[in-house]
């Protein structure tokens, strides 16, 4: 074959093929390598999702069973959807709601859920950490408005703590609480009230809302045990010396509310609602620092829920629901339906 009219560069493919065919390998290497990097991050497979309807894992329409990722955004619509985790976890999302589901955990960012079957996991909303106490305990997460999150226990107990870690709440079975993180975060001044007691040589409340129970500091508390005081204060950056006390707080104002009426509760936590002479303790502090706890009050009205707060703990306002998620049969949207098998 004559070559002196082929263009230079036809004359080098032809005589040297051990070039373009390493050119054609390099070429398809680069293709796969820019497929792969536009490719969703996708961690390990940690579960499996059952959706009544369509659903969205990473803005993909997917209908029926799906696996469920570490890391996956999950996106109901019209209807609910169930998550299983490989771990025996179950959580139930009602129509429109959004959420990013992790190994040992979920984040809500929109919308409305409920924990079954969990040990060892926790649903964030909003900066809280939702947990079952018991792997026998279920739990609803609500988002409402722009910071509140409603939380509920249908069965057993749930437990809420803040972005640090600090547990702010106990909710019984059948209670629910409005919870709202406080700008001001954990050094946001404490208010509560309920049963002054002593514990282990130690004064400490059982906060009638959140029901978690706080060690105190201050003058004229033990006038006041076995009383329904309500204080204000700030939290003290040392751990408390009570067990089962979340948080050390310096008392910087005291009411008493009640005189008495706290034997039951102190029998429940294992302290005494006696002064250390052994006598009913007496109202002497009652009025001692009222203006500032009526201050204290103000100044949490202004920053948490509102009027209706009853309970500032670790940053969180804290208000009993009225008409809450715990007395709801199903989600919304949800029905009684259980899932199908994978497929």
């Amino acid at each position: 074959m004559k070559t002196a009219n082929l263009p230079i560069y036809f004359l080098a493919m032809i005589t040297t093929p051990t070039k373009l065919h390493s050119l054609l390998r390099a070429a398809l290497i680069l293709l796969a390598i820019g497929a792969i990097g536009r490719m969703p991050a996708m961690g390990p497979a940690i579960g499996m999702a059952v959706a009544d309807g369509g659903i969205q894992i990473d803005h993909s329409r997917v209908w029926g069973n799906t696996t469920l990722f570490d890391g996956s955004l999950i996106e109901t619509s019209t209807a609910p959807s169930r998550l299983r985790w490989n771990s025996g976890v179950e959580i139930r999302l009602s129509a429109d709601t959004r959420a990013i589901v992790y190994q040992r955990r979920l984040v809500l960012e929109a919308g409305y859920g409920q924990l079954e079957s969990a040990a060892d996991f926790e649903v964030e909303a909003r900066s809280l950490r939702i947990s079952a106490a018991t792997r026998e305990s279920v739990a609803r997460i609500k988002l409402e408005g722009g910071r509140k999150v409603i939380v509920a226990a249908v069965r057993g107990s749930v437990q809420v703590r803040n972005a640090s870690g600090l547990l702010v709440a106990n909710v019984d079975a059948g209670r629910s609480l409005d919870l709202e993180p406080q700008v001001a975060g954990a050094a946001a001044p404490t208010r509560v009230s309920g049963c002054l007691l002593s514990k282990s040589g130690k004064i400490i409340l059982v906060e009638q809302t959140t029901n978690v129970v706080l060690e105190l500091e201050g003058p004229g508390l033990d006038k006041e045990i076995g009383n329904h005081v309500e204080i204000s204060g700030a939290p003290l950056n040392q751990p408390p010396s009570v067990p089962d006390a979340s948080q050390l707080i310096r008392v910087a104002a005291l009411k008493q509310v009640s005189k008495g009426g706290c034997s039951t509760t102190a029998r429940k936590v294992g302290a005494v609602a006696v002064a250390a002479s052994g006598a009913a303790a007496s109202g002497g502090a009652a009025g001692t620092g009222a203006a500032g706890a009526a201050g204290a009050a103000g100044a949490a009205s202004a920053g948490g829920i509102g009027v209706a707060t009853i309970a500032v703990v670790g940053g969180v306002a804290v208000a009993a629901t009225v008409g809450g998620l715990a007395a709801v049969g199903d989600l919304p949207g949800q029905g009684g339906s259980q899932p199908s098998a994978s497929r």
